[in-house]
């Protein structure tokens, strides 16, 4: 990977099929070499993987902004992209329970009296084309407010299943001011 001072329309089309252009981080251009597919015969776990990892890609696009927004925080300062990160929970998700785990496309942080709760809204993806996908809501109750006088600041939530396993959701700032 190198880095370019620009990237012109021209040169990517003069050199596509070689190098690769992009933006790291949506801010640093660079370049690299072309990502080799890997050429068929593909073993099954190869070609569920390849299936689950386009799966992966085509959800960015249905995330809303205000997901996207703590995507894109809780990535200041990483290495990783939020990009790669939300593609490494879903992958490794699907490396342990041969599945795709919920995505989460928005949220809403509710303050009741006593608790905040947060409704999430779900996007449940399957890698078996016949079976539908589903959307729906779902509400979890995140911690009471007495509770949060004994707990160190800064407090952050995410979605997990009732296992304990991570969905695909960034951790969240709970501001509490």
């Amino acid at each position: 990977m190198a880095i370019v001072d620009k990237i012109r329309p021209e040169t990517i089309e003069k050199l596509r099929g070689t190098v690769d252009f992009y933006l790291l981080r949506g801010i640093l251009p660079v370049a690299r070499s072309w990502p080799k597919k890997p050429k068929p015969p593909y073993t099954e776990l190869q070609a569920e993987a390849m299936a689950v990892f386009a799966i992966a890609n085509r959800s960015l696009r249905r995330i809303s902004d205000n997901i996207l927004k703590e995507w894109r925080s809780g990535s200041v300062g990483k290495k990783q992209a939020w990009t790669d990160t939300f593609r490494g929970l879903i992958m490794n998700f699907w490396k342990i329970n041969r599945g795709i785990p919920m995505i989460t496309l928005d949220y809403r942080l509710i303050e009741t009296i006593t608790e905040f709760r947060v409704e999430w809204d779900i996007l449940q993806l399957y890698i078996d084309p016949k079976i539908e996908e589903e959307e729906y809501t779902m509400e979890t109750n995140l911690i009471l407010k007495s509770d949060i006088e004994k707990v160190q600041k800064p407090v952050y939530f995410t979605l997990r299943d009732s296992s304990g396993t991570r969905q695909v959701a960034p951790f969240i700032l709970l501001d509490v001011s």
